[in-house]
């Protein structure tokens, strides 16, 4: 439950976002986030930035509770994660449910913060920061692709070749993003410019399965699952692409409730790059192969 609602009573006047950076002991920067969003009212009604506030006011703010998961490798100012599948990285909007940032701001504080995202389906390696003053040098990383990103999948059918696969991806707006099935990304001549690398590592003739090892070179929203559905390809578990709407909608309301009925077969495998003069290779610990086969 890391979302939290709590009532305060002021006994003096203050400012809103002084009162916010003194209880939550954070900036006035990340202060005016709160205010921005809404989340310090009074009777029911938002506080706005410039307002003195005084009596009874209710704050929701994220509380991280301690989750049994230890990054797999720290350094100075970042972390790395081994995500397991079917858990969150952010907390999605104010529901009641844990997420990896439970685990991260329990470990390394309030300004800790992943770097990018893993879907919630998919297991694998997730780039932290520890403070926010080192957050802009290390999403400069991935901003400018320094950081090589290798994954595993298991996909329908027989691939006996690599394949580069160039395909546009279309990303629905973020207005749009809440409505079910507009979630879904989808190939169009007016998506921005997408490309993998694909790499089979060996066919399975019993189950017509192929074991593929993935390269993104472009960070689309769903870009491996989708790239994978264009070929033919589905991913083994994937309850979105290449599904009718009835199965999808039905995943989604799962998914909501935290109810998962399969394992997507994708894997984020390895993290390549370099970091204030020290090149990092660093590969998960989490055997995928062992996994599909439980």
């Amino acid at each position: 439950m890391p979302f939290v609602t709590k009532y305060f009573t002021l006994p003096s006047p203050k400012k809103a976002f002084l009162f916010i950076m003194d209880t939550l002991q954070c900036s006035q920067k990340d202060a005016q986030k709160y205010l921005d969003k809404h989340r310090l009212t009074q009777d029911s009604r938002a506080i706005h930035k410039s307002e003195i506030i005084e009596g009874s006011v209710c704050l929701r703010y994220f509380e991280p509770h301690i989750l049994d998961i230890e990054p797999i490798f720290t350094a100075a100012k970042f972390a790395v994660y081994d995500k397991p599948a079917n858990l969150l990285v952010h907390p999605k909007g104010y529901f009641r449910h844990l997420s990896l940032c439970d685990a991260i701001k329990s470990r390394f504080g309030s300004e800790a913060n992943p770097l990018h995202r893993l879907d919630y389906e998919t297991s694998g390696l997730v780039l932290v920061c520890k403070k926010k003053s080192c957050e802009p040098h290390l999403k400069a990383l991935f901003e400018h692709q320094k950081i090589h990103k290798t994954y595993l999948a298991y996909v329908e059918g027989k691939i006996d070749s690599p394949r580069d696969i160039n395909a546009p991806i279309l990303v629905p707006k973020k207005s749009d993003a809440h409505k079910n099935l507009h979630i879904k990304s989808r190939i169009s001549p007016d998506g921005k410019p997408s490309h993998t690398f694909i790499e089979p590592i060996f066919y399975d003739k019993a189950s017509d399965e192929t074991l593929l090892k993935i390269t993104p070179f472009t960070g689309r929203t769903h870009q491996i699952r989708i790239h994978l559905e264009y070929i033919g390809h589905k991913i083994i578990g994937e309850p979105l692409y290449g599904v009718d709407d009835e199965q999808a909608q039905d995943y989604l309301r799962d998914k909501m409730s935290l109810k998962p009925r399969s394992r997507l077969m994708l894997h984020a495998q390895s993290l390549q790059f370099e970091f204030e003069n020290i090149k990092y290779f660093i590969k998960s610990k989490q055997n995928f192969i062992k996994m599909t086969q439980q």
